[in-house]
């Protein structure tokens, strides 16, 4: 009895050390590609930047919708061009929704607009596995209050550009 626990003891101990050095022998990330995704999500955080400060449209949609509007086609197409020219980057696309309604309901619409972001790359020929879509609905606010201003500017979508593997990520 005393044989068999320590051989099962050490079974265990072998079966984690085996877990850790299969979860730490990841792909690992060259220089080159570090790179290119620091330069990426720049030049798609000068594109947010411009949306922001209203230097362009930012990207905007019917109230209590996932209805883009024509206004946001500026913005899709120059992070479409970005995605495009660097073809082995991935995008996370961040919904987010202001605090009025509920929070199941502001989370449903949040990850349905960032659908509607991810669908409108893919029909600018971005792959479909390289864009993944989350929903956050109000819990994340950038801007605290409820006047009209802090409410348009909550009502947002985020973008994050990395070049990992989507398991390596989540």
């Amino acid at each position: 009895m005393i044989v068999r626990s320590k051989i099962r003891g050490r079974g265990v101990w072998f079966l984690a050390c085996l877990c850790l050095a299969c979860a730490c022998s990841g792909q690992r990330r060259n220089p080159a590609d570090i790179e290119e995704a620091r330069r990426a999500d720049l030049e798609v955080q000068s594109i947010m930047d411009m949306a922001f400060s209203k230097n362009i449209p930012p990207i905007d949609f019917e109230t209590g919708s996932d209805a883009l509007l024509a206004s946001s086609v500026r913005v899709l197409d120059m992070v479409a061009e970005v995605l495009l020219s660097h073809p082995t980057l991935k995008l996370s696309v961040k919904g987010h929704t202001d605090d009025v309604g509920g929070d199941e309901y502001n989370k449903k619409l949040s990850l349905r607009r960032a659908g509607s972001v991810k669908a409108y790359l893919v029909m600018k020929g971005i792959h479909p596995e390289s864009i993944r879509v989350h929903g956050y609905g109000r819990s994340m606010p950038a801007m605290e209050g409820t006047s009209r201003r802090s409410r348009a500017f909550n009502r947002r979508v985020e973008f994050q550009v990395t070049t990992r593997d989507w398991e390596s990520v989540y």
